[in-house]
């Protein structure tokens, strides 16, 4: 199965302590998880400033990155006056990818979360604390 992990929520990933993501590491380590990725500007963006760019090598050499990039700007920009949110990436890449998991944290992201549920978008469900982890499978990425 492939998440995607929303900008937010890069603070929290960092920190090995964080309780919220040792389930995500867990299920990265164990259950053949991957986090999804693509190389949109927006995304480089905002993983360069979240300091994401060591994490992001380090998931790609233990093959727990999934870049996509076929279709996911198109998407994104197809999808600006179509949404609530300022986050049209990652419904792109949701979109594009067959991705239903974004690991997000609450705060301030309503608009996102509704479009990521929107069965007429992704369909899709947010992990945002450990009590989630049941939304952390072991399936593989489509």
């Amino acid at each position: 199965m492939c998440a995607i992990l929303d900008a937010n929520t890069f603070h929290k990933f960092k920190d090995p302590s964080n309780e919220d993501m040792k389930p995500v590491w867990k299920w990265l380590e164990n259950k053949n998880g991957k986090i999804i990725y693509t190389s949109t500007k927006k995304f480089e963006e905002e993983w360069y400033k979240g300091g994401m760019d060591p994490i992001r090598e380090q998931l790609m050499r233990s093959g727990q990155l999934k870049l996509v990039s076929q279709d996911v700007q198109e998407k994104a920009d197809e999808l600006k006056d179509e949404i609530r949110s300022n986050d049209e990436h990652i419904i792109a890449l949701a979109i594009i990818a067959q991705v239903k998991i974004l690991i997000s944290y609450r705060e301030g992201d309503s608009d996102l979360f509704n479009d990521f549920k929107n069965r007429n978008l992704v369909h899709g469900k947010v992990y945002t604390r450990k009590e989630h982890q049941r939304l952390l499978t072991k399936d593989t990425c489509p």
